[in-house]
């Protein structure tokens, strides 16, 4: 938490917010000037020294990924894209399932998108979300998609119309609960205009932030409306590997052995309203996971 810092100089008192961070093993220290009084709210200036911080640390690590994986990209045989490309959606697409309790292996989805081969004795639902998704996640690894509301009832359409078509592309109508959750997610006559509000707010945001940081809040504030019946999550955990690869950065899948602290800093961002505590675990989750690029 960033404080205030007092410097008397020349028989004034002139007032500086101070905030430690931690980067690469060391401690550091920023700070911004407020003036010779301490403002009565502090939020906005807090916000703007915070993301200067991340602007210095985050963001600077993160475009040096997007040059990285860029320059890859461009030098990759299109054959050996093609196979991470593949590679990529069945990893993506296990992981996502499996946290929403899909019964399939890695080798069963594995065997089933790259040889067409059904696992013995697992549910057909299983199955039939596996393939839509790895579909779905194909395409946008082909071709970057723009996303409004028709778009995410679109990819909700294609992800659920076989297992779930009573509620596949349809914005909820009913009240939900989280299981586990302290959250509780908006009323069903909510839904629409908090969504659509979403979407101009990614729109207009697109120019200010950066856009893993704008990426990794639409995630946690779709995940906080939870518009669907079912599916919120892969449809939001699509979303947010979409609009990183809108902007040239590579996609991320959330391992399902790292959902403990990916539902926990959700849930400490919906309770307090507050995107950052997620924020937090994302850019720290990023960096992880693009260390390959990072160390090229």
């Amino acid at each position: 938490m960033a404080t205030v810092r007092t410097v008397n100089r020349g028989g004034r008192k002139y007032r500086y917010l101070v905030q430690s961070y931690r980067w690469n093993g060391g401690v550091r220290k920023k700070q911004s000037y407020l003036g010779t009084t301490v403002p009565h709210d502090l939020t906005s200036a807090r916000l703007a020294l915070e993301r200067a911080i991340w602007k210095a640390t985050w963001f600077s690590q993160f475009d040096a990924v997007k040059v990285a994986y860029q320059k890859r990209l461009a030098r990759l045989p299109s054959s050996v894209r093609d196979k991470e490309s593949e590679d990529f959606a069945t990893q993506f697409t296990y992981d996502t399932n499996r946290i929403e309790g899909s019964t399939l292996s890695l080798e069963d989805t594995r065997r089933l998108l790259e040889r067409g081969i059904t696992p013995a004795s697992k549910p057909l639902q299983d199955v039939l979300e596996a393939q839509k998704h790895a579909s779905l996640v194909r395409r946008l690894i082909r071709q970057s998609e723009a996303i409004d509301l028709a778009r995410l009832l679109s990819w909700h359409n294609e992800l659920f119309a076989d297992t779930k078509p009573d509620i596949a592309g349809r914005l909820r109508d009913f009240e939900v609960f989280i299981r586990g959750s302290r959250h509780v997610p908006p009323s069903a006559l909510e839904v629409r205009p908090m969504l659509l509000e979403l979407v101009r707010w990614s729109k207009r945001a697109a120019a200010a932030i950066h856009p893993v940081q704008l990426a990794a809040e639409f995630h946690f504030r779709f995940e906080h409306i939870h518009p669907f019946g079912d599916g919120n999550g892969r449809v939001g955990r699509v979303a947010l590997s979409a609009l990183l690869s809108r902007s040239g950065f590579p996609m991320i899948n959330i391992p399902f052995t790292r959902r403990r602290g990916y539902y926990h800093s959700l849930e400490l961002s919906s309770i307090g309203d507050d995107a950052r505590p997620f924020l937090h675990w994302f850019f720290l989750r990023y960096s992880r996971e693009m260390q390959f690029y990072l160390k090229r």
